[in-house]
């Protein structure tokens, strides 16, 4: 049995092969796969500025020599077609989502033990990516703000606006979405949050100043993936207090930073006479990441995390170079896409 799959095999070209199934293990599925979603993680590596490789101590470091043809795309979800002979978690006609990477190919195996079952009747199944809604909930899991703080969300994209979502459950007295889109912080509103903040328009210092009495953000996720970005996280987090401790703000970084830039000074400052925590909450932050796929795809199910309704644009597989041209292409309508089998 054949499937195909997409490689990269230089910058920006990707090319469709046609390749035999690899065999099921006894603890494997094999995935008839229904979307894939696109990253903006897999775009170094597309763009051949570098991308992640095992060094010589079995480690992941960045690789700067990436080698071609290149397999993309973690964020699929399939139905089950076969399981393993010691596969008890799913059967044929299941729906199974996950993080198995080389997710750009009609077909995929992976261990049983690396994917959740996803309803079968949940709207918009296609939808239902488990990958980037784990991630959220690893990241709202983390923020945790106390009942009472000030959370704050740089950035709405899709990560962006799914966080603002999943902290509107949270005990948090003002959630602040910032992003220069005003359409996207409509849907920021949209999702919980209970202020808006285009710094193109208003004075980011004086509103902050306002909004928390000088006391600047308990909880700042910072996602856009840029330096510009974690300026602004620096900038509003919480100010302490130089005599008497009065608790340390946190800045949650979960985005790659996967760009050439040049570092801001005035980051360095802020972060030295600011002090916050940072967290690097990429999913290797999770205690438990098969937990939180299960949540992701329950928070979906429930609508807390209704990712089906900023998904934009859909892509057939043929069609993934112009899907990652879009993504790429700074095109503010442009908030999460895929690739539908």
């Amino acid at each position: 049995m054949k499937r195909k799959v997409a490689m990269l095999v230089e910058p920006r070209r990707f090319e469709i092969f046609e390749e035999e199934i690899p065999a099921v293990g006894d603890d494997d599925i094999l995935l008839r796969v229904i979307s894939a979603g696109l990253c903006h993680s897999d775009a170094p590596n597309y763009l051949g500025t570098g991308g992640t490789a095992p060094d010589r101590f079995g480690n992941a470091r960045r690789c700067e020599k990436l080698s071609y043809p290149m397999r993309l795309g973690h964020e699929p979800i399939g139905e089950v077609i076969a399981v393993g002979k010691n596969v008890t978690k799913f059967k044929e006609g299941d729906y199974a989502g996950g993080c198995i990477f080389d997710a750009f190919a009609t077909h995929l195996v992976a261990p049983a033990s690396q994917l959740a079952k996803i309803p079968k009747d949940v709207r918009n199944l296609k939808y239902c990516l488990a990958e980037p809604l784990m991630c959220v909930c690893n990241i709202v899991k983390v923020a945790n703000p106390l009942f009472g703080e000030t959370a704050a969300v740089v950035g709405c994209g899709m990560m962006g606006m799914m966080t603002v979502a999943g902290l509107s459950k949270s005990g948090a007295k003002e959630i602040i979405a910032i992003d220069f889109d005003n359409s996207r912080l409509a849907w920021a509103r949209k999702f919980g949050a209970t202020r808006t903040i285009n710094p193109k328009e208003t004075d980011l210092d004086q509103a902050i100043y306002d909004l928390t009495d000088n006391a600047g953000v308990d909880v700042v996720v910072e996602l856009t993936g840029r330096l510009a970005g974690l300026r602004t996280a620096s900038s509003i987090v919480r100010i302490p207090e130089y005599y008497g401790y009065k608790g340390r703000g946190r800045i949650l970084i979960a985005s790659l930073y996967g760009t050439q830039e040049m570092w801001d000074p005035t980051i360095g400052y802020y972060l030295l006479s600011r002090s916050p925590m940072l967290q690097s909450t990429h999913p290797w932050y999770s205690k438990d990441i098969m937990q939180d796929l299960e949540n992701g795809i329950w928070a979906y199910e429930t609508g807390l995390m209704p990712l089906d309704q900023i998904i934009t644009h859909e892509f057939a597989l043929e069609e993934i170079n112009r899907a990652f041209e879009v993504m790429l292409s700074g095109d503010p309508g442009y908030i999460k896409g895929t690739i539908l089998f």
